[in-house]
């Protein structure tokens, strides 16, 4: 094999297998967010960077900078929810509330030091623009519930959170200036040492003292938020916001999420409800989002929002291959050159037939490279379909009746 080219950090190539796999599982995503009124929308992936840099207070942090010719300062978009949000409160200023658009596109982001990740993430997603209320947060969790079970993952659990009611809490324990920033920085860098250090720091005492110094490990149902709200009554209302949520979703028919008092996000515009979704074989969470309701108006149009991104890489090492679920079509033996009309004719059906020459030997390897699970062949007067996959035969009768139709 001839030694690959070196590629930039964080980044990787893509073959045929994979990518047609990423592709399917955007598909079914879109397919689910598009039955719950969302609709497309696509931004440059070259911003100005001081127009995105409005979004965050601290500017956008990790990005690729560059200049164009009359040496504007550029970034590759690190984050898809900031120019969903520059076009929804620009190009869709005047669209009745609420707007909801969705998206399936790449952001760029350089990795961060000492952390094995991708510099490009491949993401799907939808933004709710113009809904306040606890039910655009359960619209939003139940159509992620949807399209991870559309894409393969049924099962999928749903945590949720709350950075207002984390900031509830921290104002009913006196928490300011550099106390609250090392709390924050605590429970973003999900350090419960460095947090409880910074807790003991304030001298909370009795039930509010123990809440808060389990807050980022306080994970449950409905309980989670109702000791919250005994303990620091300034928090009440975002408590009984976030269970509101928990009952809409549940109204629908989703798995009620769990609540987790640690789920939060590094960007930060989020100022309310937050989500985090796991599936079994991956490594970090398969979607974030949550609810960002002053972002709109750095951009010049207030407006509440909440949504949630997909990470399509993430799902893909979670679903497994097209191939082991025999939805990948077939290699057809003689399929160019002696069986041209039966290919022809499954085609016309639907199902994929990649046709090799009679002659040709190394069939199952082929269909193994190319994630095609069934190889057919004529011989005897009847076709005999090989399982690549469990190394199978099977007699089959009539191709249009194959387990791949």
């Amino acid at each position: 094999m001839t030694e690959p080219v070196p590629l930039p950090a964080g980044v990787r190539d893509v073959l045929p297998v994979e990518a047609a796999e990423l592709r399917a599982l955007g598909d079914a995503l879109a397919g689910a967010f598009r039955l719950f009124g969302y609709r497309e929308v696509e931004t440059p992936i070259i911003e100005l960077a001081d127009v995105l840099d409005r979004a965050d207070e601290d500017g956008l942090g990790r990005a690729y900078r560059l200049f164009d010719d009359d040496g504007r300062v550029m970034v590759l978009r690190p984050d898809l929810t900031i120019p969903i949000a520059r076009l929804v409160a620009t190009r869709m200023g005047d669209h009745p509330d609420p707007v909801r658009v969705s998206y399936n596109a790449m952001a760029v982001r350089p990795p961060a030091s000492g952390k094995i990740e991708g510099a490009e993430q491949r993401q799907a997603g939808i933004e709710l623009v113009g809904a306040a209320g606890p039910d655009a947060d359960a619209e939003v969790i139940s159509a992620l519930a949807a399209a991870l079970a559309a894409a393969g993952v049924p099962e999928a659990r749903i945590a949720v959170g709350s950075v207002a009611i984390v900031s509830a809490v921290l104002d009913g324990a006196g928490a300011d200036g550099p106390s609250r920033d090392a709390l924050w920085a605590a429970l973003r860098g999900r350090s419960v040492v460095d947090w409880r250090s910074a807790v003991a720091a304030l001298g909370a005492d009795g039930e509010a003292g123990a809440v808060l110094a389990e807050l980022p490990a306080l994970r449950g149902g409905t309980e989670v938020i109702d000791r919250i709200a005994g303990a620091f009554p300034g928090a009440a209302t975002e408590c009984a916001r976030l269970g509101a949520v928990l009952d809409l979703v549940a109204a629908g028919g989703a798995g009620a999420p769990m609540v987790d008092m640690g789920v939060v996000r590094d960007w930060s515009y989020y100022s309310g409800l937050v989500i985090e979704a796991y599936a079994a074989g991956a490594s970090a969470p398969v979607a974030v989002g949550g609810r960002y309701d002053g972002l709109g108006a750095r951009f010049g149009r207030p407006r509440a929002a909440v949504g949630v991104a997909v990470a399509l890489d993430l799902l893909h090492h979670a679903v497994g291959r097209a191939a082991e679920r025999g939805d990948a079509g077939i290699v057809l033996v003689g399929g160019s050159d002696e069986f041209i009309p039966a290919a022809r004719a499954l085609r016309a059906e639907g199902v994929t037939v990649v046709g090799v020459p009679a002659a040709y030997a190394d069939a199952d390897a082929l269909a193994l490279a190319d994630g095609r699970r069934f190889v057919v062949r004529r011989g005897d007067g009847m076709w005999t379909a090989r399982d690549v996959i469990s190394g199978t035969d099977a007699v089959v009768d009539d191709l249009g009746a194959g387990p791949w139709t």
